[in-house]
């Protein structure tokens, strides 16, 4: 790829890899994109005086990427990386004394700001197109609007092509950093990526790397950003380049390791959802690093919604091949296709080797997921691009918005309190039937009363927040106003297991043990104190993950009552709001102790609810595929998303023949309806000695939900949890 005169650029690689595991596991968790705050404070200033956000926003980020440095070193393929210094916390007080003020957030960045993360792109037009085609469709759109003589979508749609103005213009600025450097072919790549729709594996990836730095190092908070399904989209450029000799497999090998090298730099230290929370020392923050430890989703396979075959090509074996199971990003989310593993073989074994890895996978069922998107009302080549990105959230890519937070209107996150209200609320005989009709009438009419009311009413789009989603997403410049054609309502039922084990409890010790309702209720009031005979009874009642029929009854029937009630309460929905049901609560489940007492399921106040589709701890005590077998009785076909976080020992999975196994176990699972499954491969005994000894295991990584962690930068609390799940 390089001049003859240069080192080896395959030895030369190398490196990066070593300083992308070096950044997620040794960086100071001091460390900030300093550089970034500075930059922001000054040209804030510079554009307060202008009348509108999106004048602000669009003169300022010309004005950032203008003059923001593009540091490059020797050993890259992409440009794009930023510069960063960490502080003593006497330096830190300081700095932000002097930079966060009314102009710029507690984040770093200015007020006007508004972009979110938790998005995904127009990345098949991006690349297929090329940023000046789609500059000047924007500038089409403009001409109409001023036909129209809107003088606010003018506005707005003027601001957008400033911002691809000012994208390209960086992208520039990495070509003339990159030659400077010696680098002729990545500053060739970018030129490229810069001037026209890209026609190089590297020039694509460089486009795409070029505008999720952007947004992850310099726009937003918490940037979990989906990256597209690349093999898919960028197959063509790279059968053509194939073709005619101008790259091989090596080579592409490494520019793809370059780009998820990249994905690692702009990380801080850390893990988000709960050691933040617990005040962990190891936690840089997005205070520091806008994208400190964002999920970064490449979506791989699927369904083609053009052709609607599987797509599994070389671009697809490739992109699996080189993922590092050391890195934390990108998570590679599977798009599992009936018959996979038979059809492509090789592919599957590959991914399930790196997944046996603890490597950052995840596997979503395309049979399940597609078609629970036409069951709620969107076409089918919809249904068949759909996407996730980070925390296991469904999207239909730069078409929605993810209204996660509205349900909270109504009930709580975990679903459980409110279960346990409405089973205890039931009276007369507690027959399976008239007890689904009491919780259906239970959700129904609090989804109605509390819920429903509490809902926006409109979609109209809004010229007066402009946001760098806007000039990547559909729509947007032909409304001339921010838009989104489905606002997703975004209903988790966070552990699950716990809520079908409440009901299974009661079921079997009122009708098979004949224990009073009352008797039960008023032990789990009293946590069982003085109660071990219920108590002993409630521990060992059928559970999610033991494959009982009483449990495997519950699976289905609560699932498919709560549901019911959900879509007849909102059935009366603007076309526009999408009910999505997911089965995750993220690491939440260990927040519910404090507000949810003991349970019909031998829980006790204190004690986690189930953490998303995973059964509860101790439960799948019949081994894994037992524990499958039992979740197949939950309709995921309902759902959008999920989590199934499965430790395995790596010891059970050694060899060609483990592999073997393991491979047939998820293949069978998926085949039979599974939604999602994660898997962590690490040895209880390490863990332990990595809990003792920190220093000595930086580098061990373990499957959170929806995204991976460095283990010993884990809360204890989040440690231990970790530990406790059921493993085989």
């Amino acid at each position: 790829m390089r001049g003859s005169a240069e080192k080896s650029f395959f030895e030369l690689h190398k490196s990066i890899e070593r300083e992308a595991i070096s950044a997620i596991t040794e960086k100071p968790v001091t460390t900030y994109s300093s550089e970034r705050v500075r930059l922001w404070s000054s040209v804030a200033k510079e554009v307060d005086d202008l009348p509108t956000q999106p004048l602000k926003f669009s003169y300022a980020i010309e004005k950032f990427l203008s003059r923001v440095s593009i540091p490059v070193k020797e050993t890259d393929i992409l440009i794009g990386r930023m510069v960063e210094e960490s502080f003593s916390e006497e330096q830190e007080e300081l700095f932000r004394e002097k930079y966060i003020d009314k102009y710029i957030s507690a984040h770093g960045i200015p007020t006007f700001i508004t972009d979110e993360g938790h998005q995904s792109f127009r990345w098949k037009d991006i690349i297929t197109k090329g940023l000046p085609a789609m500059r000047d469709h924007v500038q089409s759109c403009l001409i109409e609007h001023q036909m129209a003589g809107d003088s606010e979508k003018c506005e707005f749609v003027s601001c957008m092509i400033r911002i691809y103005d000012a994208i390209i213009l960086f992208i520039n600025r990495s070509a003339d950093e990159a030659e400077k450097a010696g680098l002729t072919e990545s500053a060739n790549a970018c030129r490229k990526a810069a001037s026209g729709a890209p026609d190089t594996l590297h020039s694509a990836l460089q486009l795409v790397w070029s505008i999720e730095f952007i947004f992850c190092a310099y726009i937003t908070p918490n940037p979990t950003l989906t990256l597209g399904r690349l093999d898919l989209f960028l197959f063509d450029i790279f059968k053509k380049e194939v073709a005619s000799g101008k790259i091989d497999r090596k080579t592409a090998a490494l520019i793809i390791d370059d780009f998820y090298a990249k994905n690692n730099l702009i990380l801080g230290r850390g893990e988000h959802q709960i050691s933040e929370r617990e005040g962990s020392p190891n936690c840089t923050g997005w205070r520091r690093i806008l994208a400190y430890d964002s999920p970064q989703y490449l979506i791989l396979s699927g369904i083609d919604p053009d052709s609607e075959k599987t797509c599994a090509n070389e671009l697809t074996e490739l992109f699996i091949e080189q993922i590092n199971p050391k890195y934390k990003n990108p998570v590679i989310v599977f798009r599992y296709t009936r018959d996979f593993a038979r059809n492509h073989e090789k592919i599957w074994k590959t991914l399930v080797s790196k997944m046996r890895d603890s490597a950052s996978i995840i596997v979503y069922n395309d049979i399940s997921v597609c078609r629970m998107y036409e069951k709620y009302g969107v076409s089918r080549y919809d249904a068949f691009s759909h996407e996730f990105y980070g925390c296991n959230w469904p999207t239909i890519p730069a078409k929605d918005y993810p209204l996660y937070y509205a349900f909270r209107y109504g009930l709580d996150f975990s679903m459980a309190p409110a279960l346990f209200e409405a089973v205890k609320s039931h009276k007369g005989e507690f027959s399976r039937d008239k007890l689904l009709q009491t919780i259906y009438t239970y959700f129904y009419n609090r989804i109605k009363t509390e819920f429903v009311p509490n809902l926006p009413k409109r979609n109209d789009p809004d010229p007066n927040d402009l946001r760098f989603y806007c000039c990547f997403a559909h729509e947007n410049a032909e409304k001339g106003g921010l838009y989104f054609e489905y606002k997703n309502l975004i209903v988790p039922f966070g552990g699950i297991a716990t809520l079908i084990d409440i009901v299974s409890a009661v079921d079997y010790l009122i009708n098979e043990k004949n224990i009073a309702p009352e008797k039960l209720f008023d032990a789990c009031g009293k946590e069982f104190e003085n109660e071990p005979v219920i108590y002993a009874l409630c521990k060992n009642a059928p559970k999610l993950g033991d494959d009982n029929a009483v449990s495997s009854f519950w699976a289905k029937a609560l699932t498919e009552t709560i549901i019911k009630a959900y879509t007849d309460a909102c059935k009366d929905f603007p076309e526009f709001f999408k009910l999505r049901f997911c089965v995750e609560n993220d690491n939440c489940h260990l927040d519910y102790n404090r507000i949810l007492g003991a349970t019909p399921d031998g829980r006790k106040r204190g004690e986690p609810i189930a953490q998303n589709c995973q059964p509860s701890v101790g439960s799948a005590k019949n081994g894994l595929t037992a524990m499958l077998s039992s979740l197949l009785n939950i309709p995921f076909d309902n759902f959008a998303s999920g989590a199934l976080n499965i430790n395995i020992q790596p010891s059970n999975f050694e060899g060609a023949n483990g592999l073997e196994n393991l491979a047939h176990i998820l293949a069978v699972y998926f085949e039979k309806g599974g939604l999602q499954v994660q898997l962590s491969a690490v040895d209880k005994e390490m863990l332990l000695k990595a809990q003792e000894n920190p220093a000595l295991y930086r580098d061990l990584m373990v499957r959170v939900t929806g995204y991976s962690a460095v283990f010993v930068d884990m809360c204890k609390k989040a440690q231990d949890d970790f530990m406790s799940r059921n493993t085989f």
